[in-house]
């Protein structure tokens, strides 16, 4: 069988060094996951709970970080949105 595309017909696997793959690649910083428990009710009056997952920066802490289920991060956001007036 022929190709009929002009791709080539084998790639090489060039391996880069690790001082030229930091350069092309930048390092993402990674905070370890805790299993943090969220109760069944997130009450938007309880300031202190709410804190652990408000930054800073104001803004709501993405559930890769903070390690929480989809489901506990939409209570939380909800929760979150209420007790700020938004």
């Amino acid at each position: 069988m022929e190709r009929k595309d002009n791709a080539p017909e084998e790639v090489k696997n060039i391996d880069l060094g690790d001082e030229q793959r930091a350069e092309r690649m930048p390092r993402r910083y990674q905070r370890r996951r805790q299993g943090q428990f969220v109760p069944d009710y997130v009450d938007w009056k309880d300031v202190d709970f709410l804190k652990r997952f408000v930054p800073e920066r104001a803004k709501i802490m993405p559930r890769r970080i903070s390690g929480i289920s989809a489901k506990d991060q939409r209570r939380i956001a909800r929760a979150i949105k209420r007790a700020s007036g938004r």
